[in-house]
């Protein structure tokens, strides 16, 4: 090629000219300031809704946890595991905030719920120890491995610290990419359900169970000390079967009765009747007959009795819409549209949220700025389980509709947008509840948008994952040929190795 160029470039605009044959890749990243790539708000605070009143018993194992973060010592990783509701993130909490304040080491906390979450988060401890807007924006891409950057920047950190991977249901997403390593620089606490010793090579185990019973019985009276003496409180905790979130959910409901209070030996009483809900719990492993867990479905049923009696069925048609999708946080406005009146009136939504949020039933997080519901997932499970089925064909289409609003409908290439990413553990978690082929192809639909959306703004490993796991799960009610499923898997890189070289452009 010869002669000049007629065109010109203003403020970050490039002309190219080129002899032969040439080919140009340019990643586009737009906003003056450095881009957010949608990762926590903080890695340095625990991400907990709110924490006990106060840590019981736990004694022992906190003196084993701190021994482990003593000043000569690192190279460890910890694992406390329990079935859920045990109270594994309350003592990774209470450990957090004395090793941070007593011993001044840094603390790093990383939701390790989904691989999206774990990849974001990692890359956010990255950051904080050092690893330079290059290096970030390369592993992001898929050109360098997230994982070696993220432990070459632990192993060289000038100040010793303490991470936290919480939440870890799923330790395979772990081995993708080999991301549980160990440092001189630290200690590793992991908490989990899975506690199969094929998973945690070289860890430490620590077996979170239930509560002594002077324990237990002290959880109520922190959470209920007017409604009975530490005897009465003690006999109702052997029949939640001192499961901190069953003992945290009773006390909660035992402290906001107002107008007719009950008494620890009236509730002990309505525990006596018949235990219409078993508990499920995903991923633990299976216990004798004898296993507690079955008792907290119990005790959000009464509460919902609770809310029945006082006129308010919309917290009991919320809290089933609640658990169609994860145990993640969710963002509010996705539950302030008039879709949601498929299951419950939308000027009663406010009302209904105050009820669970008043009875321990739910929590308000707050996550890249925006305000979010979260429950445990112990509890969602239950719910689930326990809906009616003639109840489900309306409160997937609700889901359905209310996560369709909430994605855009014709996807854009712009900045990355955290309410996104979001997002995605919803859609994946809708997608797992559907029960009829017709709402499986909506959700589908949508979640393949999403992965679209994510796409377009340069999140490409949370729109590969997204999409090629939306397809696996929507195939088990449409099929492996169905054309909608056949389009979500085709967004999916066939390999890794091919998510790392492949780096599409934006159009």
């Amino acid at each position: 090629m010869t002669g000049g160029t007629d065109g010109h470039a203003e403020d970050q605009g490039r002309v190219y000219q080129a002899r032969g044959d040439q080919h140009i890749n340019e990643h586009h990243h737009y906003g003056v300031d450095r881009p957010d790539h949608g990762g926590p708000d903080s890695v340095r605070r625990p991400a907990v809704g709110r924490s006990p009143v106060a840590l019981r018993d736990r004694s022992e194992v906190m003196e084993r946890l701190r021994a482990s973060v003593e000043a000569d010592r690192g190279g460890q990783v910890y694992v406390l595991y329990g079935m859920g509701g045990s109270g594994k993130t309350a003592v990774a909490c209470a450990l957090f905030h004395e090793v941070t304040g007593e011993q001044g080491r840094v603390g790093l906390w990383v939701n390790a719920s989904d691989r999206a979450s774990l990849r974001a988060g990692m890359l956010a401890v990255a950051a904080d120890r050092g690893a330079g807007d290059g290096e970030l924006l390369a592993a992001r891409n898929g050109l360098r491995p997230a994982a070696d950057l993220v432990w070459t920047c632990l192993d060289r950190s000038a100040e010793p610290w303490l991470l936290v991977l919480d939440n870890t249901d799923e330790p395979e997403i772990l081995r993708d990419g080999d991301w549980l390593r160990t440092s001189p620089r630290g200690t590793v606490l992991v908490t989990t359900r899975r506690a199969a010793a094929r998973w945690w090579p070289g860890a430490e185990l620590q077996y979170i169970g239930v509560l002594p019973r002077e324990d237990a019985a002290l959880v109520l009276r922190d959470l209920a000390p007017h409604s009975g003496t530490t005897e009465q409180a003690a006999r109702v905790a052997d029949r939640l079967g001192r499961l901190p979130l069953a003992l945290t959910l009773a006390g909660g409901f035992l402290s906001h009765q107002v107008i007719d209070p009950w008494t620890m030996d009236a509730y002990g009483d309505q525990l006596d009747g018949d235990q219409r809900v078993q508990l499920i719990d995903r991923g633990a492993d299976a216990l004798s007959e004898a296993d507690p867990r079955h008792l907290v479905g119990l005790t959000w049923q009464l509460t919902l009795d609770a809310f029945e009696a006082r006129g308010l069925p919309e917290a009991a048609a919320l809290l089933r819409l609640l658990a169609r999708f994860a145990a993640e946080p969710l963002p509010l406005a996705l539950l302030n549209h008039e879709d949601i009146g498929g299951v419950l009136p939308r000027a009663r939504t406010e009302t209904a949220l105050r009820a669970l949020l008043d009875q321990s039933l739910s929590e308000l997080v707050d996550v890249a700025g925006m305000r979010c519901v979260q429950s445990h997932g112990v509890l969602l499970d239950s719910v689930s389980a326990a809906t009616p089925a003639e109840l489900t064909p309306a409160l997937d289409a609700a889901a359905v509709r209310l996560l369709d609003a909430a994605v855009p409908g014709a996807p854009d290439a712009g900045p990355p947008e955290p309410r996104l990413r979001l997002l995605v553990p919803h859609a994946l978690a809708l997608l797992r509840h559907v029960g009829e082929p017709s709402a499986a192809a909506d959700a589908l639909a949508v979640a393949t948008r999403l992965s679209v959306a994510l796409h377009r703004t340069g999140d490409y490993p949370s729109a590969w994952e997204t999409s090629r796991t939306a397809a696996d799960l929507a195939q088990r009610l449409l099929g492996a040929h169905d054309r909608t499923a056949l389009a979500a898997r085709s967004r999916a890189p066939p390999s890794p190795d091919g998510a790392r070289r492949w780096v599409p452009r934006i159009r």
